[in-house]
């Protein structure tokens, strides 16, 4: 379930951004992609759809940033915007008109995926354990680089 790799965590990171974009930023208006496909499906007239297709995207946020191994702040963060998101496409069911507009302009898919980009590119990722980079004395210039690198706050060890 945990990426093992770098790689991994850049493809995790590329997922998470796509489905950022997909769910709200495909149509834009002037300068600012505002609408994604989370929003026009508020307005399909087949009920419960826009609010699957909302729990599917934002469960897969979350799977993406376990896989990461994300603090768990973020994740709780990034779970409760996810809520919230979930909570309004469900309100396009109750309330169809005001549910649905609603829906259509509040993103909580981009907020909840910059919440997880955001740890994922804080984090230095090492490859192999933390038991053996104790062992071989690596850990302590892991801790050094982490330091040293600009914007890095975390250390985890993929193996």
């Amino acid at each position: 379930m945990f990426a093992k790799t770098q790689d991994e965590v850049r493809r995790i990171y590329d997922s998470v951004d796509t489905i950022k974009r997909l769910s709200d930023r495909i149509i834009g208006i002037g300068p600012i992609n505002i609408i994604g496909l989370d929003g026009i499906l508020a307005w399909v007239p087949i009920p419960g759809l826009g609010t699957a297709y909302s729990v599917l995207a934002g469960a897969f946020i979350l799977y993406q940033g376990l896989r990461a191994r994300c603090d768990s702040t973020t994740l709780a963060a990034a779970f409760l915007a996810l809520l919230v998101d979930a909570g309004v496409s469900l309100g396009d069911t109750v309330i169809p008109i005001i549910g649905s507009t609603v829906d259509t302009f509040f993103q909580g898919h981009l907020y909840a995926a910059h919440m997880i980009q955001k740890d994922i590119d804080k984090t230095l990722y090492i490859e192999g354990s933390a038991s053996q980079a104790h062992r071989d004395g690596s850990h302590q210039d892991n801790v050094g680089e982490m330091r040293a690198t600009k914007g890095k706050k975390r250390l985890v060890y993929l193996g």
